[in-house]
């Protein structure tokens, strides 16, 4: 678990989950509370670990002497300081608000809160919400719309309120539109306006209208092997390696190549390289140049498929197609990642698109979009 994770003052995590939704994937890790189906925002609160307050108090000199226009954010219940210099007038928006935002938008539009918490000591909180926006891609391949409440307690960031999608077979999130999927932020230096979030939220329709079409066109969009493989490369990037007369895919791109078939893979290189992985390995190469075009990848090589990798992705609507490699890429970013930096940032890429993982998803789509334009 990574240990930035918040935990609450009686040591449970501050992560909330409700009931009727199966487990999340980092249950193990992360042992959310469970809460009943429409319950109380007071009980959210409480159970997400989101009944902290944090204040704005000044800089000293080493002489105990305020410094001009320097502060820093603290949590009032344990100290702990979430934002150690911020400079101007910083406005905080407590977790308070959010919450009491979240119960509005559940009584205004009938949407339900399905998880709540606070990730890196309560530097950040959130609220998601799910409506009843859903839509079949083909096959069952159902896609649903999860909006995200969420407010920084850093200094630097803004409050973001997302407008997110997530695939239900495997419970990949991506924002609404990707490279610009915020529907609102809010400058911490300017009044928070509740009602610009709900007005901002009330267009979540025809924008989730829009994702499915797109998300249609790539499961229409069948892709060869060597474009499954291009398309990983374009995203994920890397440099290939000269591996004795082999010139060798990049980690990530050869990794995310095995999970599009729903395949594991242990990577060249590590400790526990087997010869069954540098012989997939060497099969990917031969694929990469058109020496072998259809050639199927041996179950007995990658030890798969394996139950839990990439889960849908033998559907028809992502078995060979651009829908099913843009997925790949999502599923990896946020559970799978190649530079694995702990479940909090896991977290923080599958909620709100932060860090690499978001980044990974945002070019996917890009890359997808191109793909079908050309």
């Amino acid at each position: 678990m990574g240990h930035e994770l918040a935990t609450q003052l009686d040591g449970r995590i501050a992560m909330a989950y409700r009931e009727r939704d199966a487990l999340p994937w980092h249950a193990g890790e992360t042992n959310p509370q469970i809460i009943p189906t429409g319950a109380p925002i007071e009980q959210w609160g409480i159970e997400a670990g989101l009944n902290y307050r944090v204040q704005v108090t000044p800089n000293h000199r080493a002489d105990g002497t305020p410094i001009d226009e320097s502060y820093y954010i603290e949590r009032t219940d344990n100290g702990h300081i979430t934002g150690p210099y911020i400079a101007g007038a910083w406005q905080p928006v407590q977790n308070s608000t959010i919450l009491k935002l979240a119960d509005s938008i559940r009584d205004r539009y009938g949407y339900d809160i399905i998880t709540a918490g606070a990730l890196f000591d309560g530097a950040k909180a959130w609220v998601q919400l799910e409506t009843n926006l859903r839509q079949d891609i083909g096959d069952g391949d159902e896609v649903t719309s999860r909006p995200t409440l969420s407010v920084a307690h850093t200094g630097k960031d803004a409050n973001t309120f997302i407008s997110g999608n997530l695939r239900v077979v495997c419970n990949n999130t991506f924002t609404m539109a990707m490279e610009a999927g915020e529907v609102f932020r809010h400058d911490h230096r300017v009044a928070f306006d509740p009602e610009a979030v709900e007005t901002a939220l009330g267009l979540n329709a025809d924008n989730f209208g829009a994702f499915c079409s797109v998300a249609k066109e790539m499961a229409a969009r069948a892709l060869s092997d060597q474009e499954a493989l291009e398309y990983f490369q374009r995203v994920l990037g890397g440099k290939e390696k000269q591996d004795g007369d082999k010139l060798r895919r990049p980690e990530g791109v050869r990794k995310a190549f095995a999970y599009y078939r729903g395949q594991d893979f242990v990577a060249v290189g590590k400790e526990d390289e087997s010869e069954m992985a540098r012989y997939i390995s060497d099969r990917l190469d031969k694929i990469a140049s058109a020496a072998a075009q259809g050639l199927e990848l041996p179950a007995d090589v990658t030890h798969a498929p394996s139950e839990g990798i990439n889960p849908g992705y033998n559907l028809a609507t992502a078995d060979r197609t651009l829908w099913g490699a843009f997925n790949t890429v999502t599923w990896l970013a946020d559970q799978r990642p190649i530079k694995n930096r702990g479940t909090d940032h896991a977290i923080a890429s599958h909620l709100f698109g932060d860090g690499t993982g978001g980044t990974q998803k945002a070019k996917a789509h890009k890359v997808a979009l191109e793909m079908l334009a050309a």
